[in-house]
């Protein structure tokens, strides 16, 4: 029997994924587990829908977040939060990845020239747990990429011969899923996530382009205080053009209020 972690990162894309996988004979006889990984940045409008998704499609999701160490040679780890109340939701988790980052030599915040957060809040945190629960590193991973991750992200012919990671919003429907397939299928559902995408996740992610950053900030994300709080602990700046968060938050108070959000050209794999 295979091994099939499902990441539900808290987005649509992932979310339909889920629900695919959950009732696709196709993966019936998989031994699966369905995992989100918390980075402590999460909108709570985010942590509702993936309540609904518990509730209304009785998917066993487990609840993850890193648990990191300042000695030396001590790998990420994982905790299992047992309530959607008690996760992280004051940027703790982060704050642990980025010691943990630096606790061998400067590596600074996370940005375009080291953009390793998803790697240490996402990747490495669900192999810790899944390793343990299936008892073995064999297991293949689903991403919930759609159609317009292609081809800049992912392609066929890359999955074709892929032998880790499955894409089935791609893969298992006549043509792959995109946008206004997931429009359709959560007009269906009895639950919608209640927040543009772009707000989903790391609410001030570097990957963000600048202007959905400025809206992002005009709607007053709580994490403003941290970034300054750990550009001046680590002297470097996470956003593009090596802008600091007070240089956006200055641009955001002189920009007239910004209605729509650009398409994202570059989104984070934390949104599949």
């Amino acid at each position: 029997m295979k091994n099939l972690t499902v990441l539900v990162s808290g987005g649509r894309s992932s979310a339909m994924m889920a629900r695919h996988i959950q009732t696709s004979e196709k993966y019936a006889e998989y031994n699966k587990v369905y995992c989100f990984c918390n980075t402590g940045q999460e909108r709570p409008e985010t942590i509702k829908f993936l309540q609904e998704i518990v509730k209304h499609w009785g998917i066993k999701l487990w609840l993850l977040e890193g648990v990191y160490s300042k000695k030396m040679g001590v790998g990420v780890r994982h905790k299992v939060i047992d309530r959607f109340e008690d996760l992280d939701m004051d940027s703790k988790v982060f704050e642990e990845a980025i010691m943990h980052l630096n606790k061998n030599k400067w590596t600074g915040v996370p940005n375009p020239a080291t953009p390793y957060c998803s790697e240490y809040l996402k990747t490495r945190v669900s192999h810790s747990f899944v390793k343990k629960y299936f008892g073995t590193t064999k297991y293949i991973k689903a991403l919930g990429y759609r159609k317009e991750d292609m081809p800049k992200r992912i392609t066929l012919s890359i999955l074709e011969t892929d032998k880790k990671r499955i894409a089935p919003l791609l893969t298992d429907f006549e043509t792959p899923r995109g946008s206004d397939d997931l429009d359709l299928f959560f007009m269906l559902q009895p639950f919608q996530l209640t927040i543009p995408s772009e707000f989903g996740n790391c609410e001030l992610c570097w990957k963000k382009s600048k202007n959905n950053l400025i809206k992002a900030i005009q709607h007053g994300p709580r994490s403003t205080p941290w970034y300054k709080k750990m550009e001046l602990q680590y002297g470097n700046m996470f956003f593009r053009e090596n802008l600091s968060i007070d240089d956006l938050v200055a641009e955001a108070a002189r920009t007239p209020f910004i209605k729509e959000f650009e398409p994202e050209l570059d989104p984070c794999v934390c949104n599949f």
